[in-house]
This record gives C-alpha cells, sequence and structure tokens, in this order.
C-alpha cells in the first residue's frame, strides 16, 4: 500500500441476533445479528499464533516457496472451521518477471431468501504476500501478517453462523498487493485487480456491497488512519463502533489518501474502506524494514481491530440490505 504519496516512501459480539427470527427478515431487508456464535467472541491467542506461524515461514512474496506454503496453510486454517477454500491462479506480467499469484477465499452463505435471490456480499480481506526484499530478511509481521492472522480469527467466528444471517461473507486473503519494483501504475495489488475482474466476468459483482480492507493493524500504538479514499458512511460504521465497545482511541487517525488493494474494488463500483494505521514506528520507520517484526506488534492490536470489525457488522449488514 501506499499513501498518496508522501513518497515516505458478529462480535464485539455481532451485536444483534440472527437467528430463526433473522431469516425472515432477510427477506424483509433488516439486518440482524448473531445469535450462534454471540458465545465465540474474537480470540486473540489464536491471530496471533497465526502471526507467529507465518512469520515462522520468512520472507513470503508472491510466486515464492514459502508463499505457497502460506496460501496451503490459510486453506487448511479455513477447512478446519468448516469453510470450503477456493485457490484463485493467475500469471502476472510484472516489471521483471511473470509471476505465479493465487488468491485465497472461502465464503460464509446467508440463510436463504424467501424471494430466492442470493442475498447481498460483503467482501472481508487482506493481502498476504511480503514484499521483495534483497538488502535483509522481510518476515513482514505487521505488513500484512497482523491484518491476515485477524481475517483468519474472523472466519473462525463467521462461519459459526453459516447459513443463519441476512448477509453473506466472503473472507479474501489476496495475494500480489506489493509492488515488485515500485508501487506505481500497475505494479500493485495484482490479486485484488484480477478478483475484481472475475467478479465483473462472472456477474457476481451486483451482489457485492461492499470491501473492508484490513492492512497493517499489529502496531503496538495501534491508530487507524482516515483513509480519504475510503467510503465515508462504511468508515463512519467502523469508527462509530469502536467508539462504542471503548476502542475509540484506536479510530480517528490522521487523514491521509492512502492506496492499496481497496481500490481496485472502487475502480469497479464496490464502495470500499481501507481499516489500516500507516504510521508503524518512529516517523513509519519500521514500515519494508527489518524492524517489522515481531516485538514491534502486539496482541492486544489484534484483538482490538477483530473486535472494532465485529463490532461494525451488524450495522453494516442493514446497510447492506437497504
Amino acid at each position: 500500500m501506499r499513501p498518496r504519496r508522501i513518497h515516505w516512501a458478529v462480535l464485539a459480539f455481532l451485536c444483534a441476533t440472527w437467528a430463526a427470527a433473522a431469516c425472515d427478515a432477510t427477506s424483509q431487508g433488516q439486518g440482524q445479528g448473531a445469535n450462534s456464535v454471540a458465545s465465540m467472541p474474537f480470540d486473540a491467542a489464536r491471530a496471533w499464533t497465526h502471526l507467529e506461524k507465518q512469520v515462522a515461514l520468512g520472507p513470503r512474496p508472491s510466486g515464492s516457496p514459502a508463499n505457497d506454503k502460506l496460501k496451503a496453510y490459510l486453506e487448511d486454517e479455513l477447512r478446519a472451521v468448516g469453510l470450503a477454500p477456493v485457490r484463485e491462479s493467475f500469471r502476472a506480467k510484472t516489471p521483471v518477471d511473470e509471476t505465479e499469484f493465487g488468491n485465497v477465499y472461502a465464503d460464509v452463505e446467508a440463510a436463504p431468501r424467501k424471494d430466492g435471490k442470493p442475498a447481498p456480499l460483503v467482501i472481508l480481506g487482506s493481502h498476504f504476500d511480503t514484499k521483495r526484499i534483497k538488502d535483509f530478511e522481510f518476515i513482514s509481521a505487521n505488513d500484512a501478517g497482523s491484518s491476515t492472522a485477524v481475517l483468519l480469527e474472523l472466519a473462525r467466528v463467521l462461519a459459526a453462523a453459516r447459513g443463519k444471517g441476512p448477509v453473506a461473507y466472503r473472507l479474501l486473503f489476496i495475494d500480489g498487493e506489493e509492488a515488485v519494483v515500485e508501487w506505481e501504475g500497475d505494479d500493485n495489488c495484482y490479486g485484488s485487480r484480477h478478483h475484481a475482474r472475475a467478479l465483473e466476468k462472472s456477474g457476481e459483482l451486483a451482489r457485492v456491497k461492499a470491501f473492508v480492507l484490513l492492512d497493517m493493524v499489529g502496531d503496538k500504538e495501534l491508530k487507524l488512519h482516515t483513509d480519504t479514499y475510503s467510503d465515508a458512511e462504511l468508515q463512519r460504521i467502523f469508527f462509530g463502533a469502536a467508539k462504542r465497545i471503548g476502542l475509540g482511541a484506536h479510530v480517528d487517525g490522521p487523514r491521509l489518501e492512502i492506496r492499496d488493494d481497496h481500490l481496485s474494488f472502487m475502480n469497479v463500483g464496490v464502495k470500499s474502506v481501507d481499516l489500516i494505521d500507516f504510521s508503524y514506528g518512529p516517523n513509519n520507520q519500521h514500515w519494508h524494514h527489518a524492524a517489522d517484526t515481531l516485538d514491534n506488534c502486539s496482541k492486544a492490536s489484534l484483538d482490538a481491530i477483530g473486535r472494532i470489525v465485529l463490532a461494525g457488522l451488524p450495522e453494516l449488514e442493514r446497510w447492506a440490505l437497504k
């Protein structure tokens, strides 16, 4: 991801009730929360373990053996919570080579609608690749190990409510966000652009109501920026949720134009929000640096962002069903 290059460089508990009544509410256009997962809050310890597993693989740039191992890990973990992962493999030219990329995603289906139409779809995403850096071993704990870890734990929580809520969710693990050389032109967002185009080609794009991106959320001093590209209403939903559950200190960070995977979805007409803390270490000096390690990340930050997302989903559902 990049700022507009200032070149320095549910569940809090899914608050209301999905349940049997929610099935009827689906056709009435009213989103509710999830009864069946109310006893399964976000587990920061599980998320931290997912982060440790990624870091143990070392650098994970697109096309590398470590990246392939991570994709297999994502698929195994999604299957373990009862979801059916899909590998979305493709090749793309980069400024230096042709690389094999592969997104991984799994859907959490909604309750069947009485009108027989597909339920609205909300996509929750994180990139999992690490930037190619030759000068040092870049293990990329925060960027984007942290958001990938959180998304895996969100998959576990949401999977418990599959088939019961009014809105379907896609957990999308995105390959190739990082530039191979420089984050300009098309040398970035390979996976998100591919997935957005695939949604267009399949006709599935019409049911996608929102894309919620997580990125760089493990910083010990977590403070989400106010990304000015993001949809203001979606941003209000999640920042407002944070304040309602006592985590307001982690939102309303400085305003900044941040170019990231959410732009791929915005470019095909999907309202999107980037939940990102683009200030990692003093003057952002840990970003794309050897200092992006577990020592500079925090389990408490993973817990905070997980709870913020889950607290915001009931309102997001109501918004998506309008």
